[in-house]
C-alpha cells in the first residue's frame, strides 16, 4: 500500500508541475526578480529555456510508467520514488518561489532537484534495461532533467546570491562566471563517468552551455564567458566520447 501511494504521488507531483506553468505563468514577472541585479554574464540565450517542454512531458512518460505493470516490475522505479517525487515537487516548488518569493529559496530548491534527477539517472543507467521502455521513460526524462537543471543551479545562484550580499568571494562578475561554468562542468563531468557517457545527459549540458555562448556573444560580454563556455563544450564531447569508445 505504502509503495502505490508513493507512485500515485509521483504521478500526481508530475501532473502538477506540468500544469503549474500553464496556468500561473512565474515567468511574466517573477523572472524580472531574478534578474534584478547586474547580469550573471552566463545565463543562457532564450530559446534554450524551450527545454522544459520535452522535460515535463518526458516526466509525465515516467509518471505513467512507474504505475504500469512493467514499471510497478522495474526494481529501479521503487528505488528513485522518493527522489522523482522530490524533483517533481521542487520544480512546483521553485517556479512559485520565483514568482511569489522567497527568492533566496530558488537556488537551494534547484540545487536539490539536479541532485535528485542525477541520483534517478545514475540509478536507471546503473540496472541493466530489460527492454526499450527503460531507455525511453526513465533514462530520457532523468538525462534530460539532470543536465538542465546542473547547469541552472549555478546561473540562478550567480544571479540570485548577489541581491542577497553574496560578493562572488570578491571576483568581479565574469571571473565567478567563468568559475561557475567550470564547476558545472566537473559535476557534469561525474554524471557522465557513474553513467558510462549518457548521451542524452551530454546533449542537454552541450545545450545548456551553447545557449550560454550564443547569449554571450549576443550581449557583447566578457570574451572570457564565451571561451569557458566553448572549453566546457569541448570537455563535455571529449569526454563522452572516450567513456563510450572505453565501454564499446
Amino acid at each position: 500500500m505504502n509503495d502505490w501511494i508513493l507512485r500515485i504521488g509521483v504521478a500526481a507531483a508530475a501532473l502538477l508541475q506540468f500544469a503549474f506553468p500553464i496556468f500561473v505563468n512565474p515567468f511574466a514577472d517573477g523572472q524580472d526578480a531574478v534578474r534584478a541585479g547586474p547580469a550573471s554574464q552566463i545565463e543562457p540565450a532564450g530559446y534554450a529555456f524551450a527545454i522544459w517542454g520535452p522535460i515535463y512531458l518526458l516526466a509525465l512518460a515516467y509518471a505513467l510508467y512507474q504505475l504500469l505493470p512493467i514499471g510497478r516490475t522495474d526494481p529501479v522505479t521503487a528505488r528513485i520514488a522518493p527522489a522523482a517525487l522530490a524533483l517533481y515537487l521542487g520544480s512546483t516548488l521553485w517556479l512559485s518561489a520565483v514568482q511569489w518569493g522567497p527568492l533566496w529559496a530558488t537556488m537551494p530548491i534547484l540545487a536539490v532537484m539536479a541532485a535528485c534527477a542525477s541520483f534517478a539517472l545514475i540509478a536507471a543507467v546503473a540496472t541493466p534495461a530489460p527492454n526499450a521502455w527503460r531507455f525511453w521513460t526513465m533514462t530520457l526524462p532523468f538525462a534530460l532533467y539532470a543536465g538542465w537543471t546542473l547547469c541552472a543551479t549555478f546561473v540562478n545562484i550567480a544571479e540570485v546570491a548577489p541581491q542577497f550580499g553574496f560578493n562572488r568571494f570578491g571576483l568581479s562578475i565574469p571571473i565567478y562566471g567563468v568559475m561557475s561554468i567550470t564547476a558545472a562542468i566537473v559535476l557534469a563531468a561525474f554524471v557522465l563517468w557513474r553513467t558510462h557517457g549518457e548521451l542524452a545527459f551530454a546533449a542537454t549540458v552541450a545545450w545548456a552551455l551553447v545557449a550560454i555562448l550564443i547569449a554571450a556573444q549576443m550581449r557583447g560580454y566578457d570574451p572570457r564567458i564565451m571561451i569557458a563556455a566553448a572549453v566546457g563544450l569541448g570537455v563535455v564531447v571529449l569526454a563522452t566520447a572516450g567513456l563510450k569508445l572505453r565501454t564499446a
